[in-house]
């Protein structure tokens, strides 16, 4: 029988670490975090200080919080992964000589020589901090290749290059033409158009990113970017160039018009000859009881056709699907879905992504709830010609 080795531990059983109170010189991104919990590469910056408490053989974490302590104590909530004991103490200020160490930077790095004063060299200090980790990964993780920089459920063309050092989150879709990296963050839901250039550059979560829009010694986070190189700050930038994925509830139509019912009408004739009817029924995101398709043909469509002739359903919008295709999906996907105006037809049909459900599938139908809609329903009315 093998024997277990002990763990050699090489630091303190009880870690004591301050959080910095930056909230004040925030001024600039103005983000709804502490500093702490600002994404660096794959996680929160805290969370890469716990990997190191288990790593060195910690047995608590206590954590002196002067700068939103409710949110800290949330986040270690919502991600209890550590097989350590984490404490949360409020404190009024900081003293870093009653502790043993600062979260303000990478654990195990030199401690700052000098401090960020004022937004923008808080955004710079944070932007270097990603791009010292990117290094950091890189070279642990160089033996197993780019593979161990990608999540779960990506779909990223295979004419797309990616360059280390790099982090792609989970569910993320990179289309052709794409160059990522050197330096690039890409968080997970995000969805890059084709032609795009990430190069020191890092992509919020759930962000989609118009086609030939280059990314370079900057951050985009939904519709506002962030000139790290320039110091410039851009909000509500245009759709096609930058948007967030959330569903836009202002534009969901009330029910079909006679016009989409017409056209249901007129493909619901002609498809007869394929056959396909429906025998049973599922229960979509909203309760509402639609018939099951026999597969996931174009053609398999025609009992939901009926529905939107009786005017149950849209022609154009996000097609409906039970619960469990939830099971694989972000959580911040799932009202996003379950809030969009159902359809027969999706922009996921467009770009011939037929299998409701699967992975490719629901990033194209998450991106449809916040794209711009105009857009989405024009580039459908083409496919749509084609399809009759």
């Amino acid at each position: 029988m093998t024997e277990i080795p002990n763990i050699t531990r090489n630091g303190p059983e009880v870690w004591h670490l301050a959080l910095p109170d930056w909230g004040a010189i925030d001024n600039v991104w103005r983000r709804h975090q502490p500093f702490a919990l600002w994404s660096v590469g794959e996680q929160a910056l805290l969370f890469h200080w716990l990997d190191a408490a288990v790593n060195q053989g910690s047995e608590t974490v206590e954590l002196t919080v002067a700068d939103r302590p409710i949110e800290v104590r949330q986040a270690i909530a919502e991600a209890s992964l550590w097989p350590i004991e984490i404490k949360v103490q409020s404190a009024a200020s900081i003293d870093p000589a009653k502790v043993d160490d600062v979260v303000d930077r990478l654990p195990n790095t030199p401690a700052l020589k000098r401090l960020p004063t004022d937004g923008w060299s808080l955004i710079t200090h944070w932007f270097e901090l990603e791009q010292n980790w990117l290094e950091l990964f890189a070279e642990e993780t160089r033996d197993y290749g780019n593979y161990a920089a990608i999540g779960r459920n990506c779909m990223i063309s295979p004419e797309a290059e990616l360059i280390p050092p790099f982090w792609i989150g989970s569910f993320v879709s990179i289309g052709p033409g794409c160059k990522i990296g050197p330096g690039a963050v890409v968080e997970d839901g995000s969805v890059l158009a084709g032609g795009n250039r990430v190069e020191r550059g890092h992509v919020g979560a759930y962000t989609y990113l118009g086609p030939e829009t280059d990314l370079i010694d900057a951050v985009i986070d939904k519709n506002e970017l962030i000139n790290v190189r320039r110091q410039g700050h851009i909000k509500n930038l245009e759709s096609f160039v930058a948007s967030g994925l959330g569903a836009d509830q202002k534009n969901k139509a009330k029910g079909p018009s006679i016009r989409e019912r017409w056209i249901a009408l007129e493909l619901y004739l002609r498809w007869i000859r394929h056959g396909f009817s429906s025998e049973s029924e599922f229960t979509d995101l909203n309760g509402t009881r639609r018939p099951a398709l026999a597969d996931h043909s174009i053609h398999a469509r025609r009992p939901w056709l009926r529905e939107v002739i009786a005017g149950k359903l849209l022609l154009f919008g996000v097609t409906p699907r039970p619960v469990s295709a939830l099971n694989e999906v972000p959580e911040e996907w799932h009202g996003m879905l379950r809030e969009a105006a159902a359809g027969a037809f999706s922009y996921a049909d467009v770009v011939g992504a037929h299998d409701i459900g699967s992975a490719e599938e629901t990033l194209h139908s998450v991106y449809q709830t916040g794209a711009n809609a105009d857009h989405c329903k024009e580039l459908f009315n083409k496919w749509l010609q084609q399809l009759k």
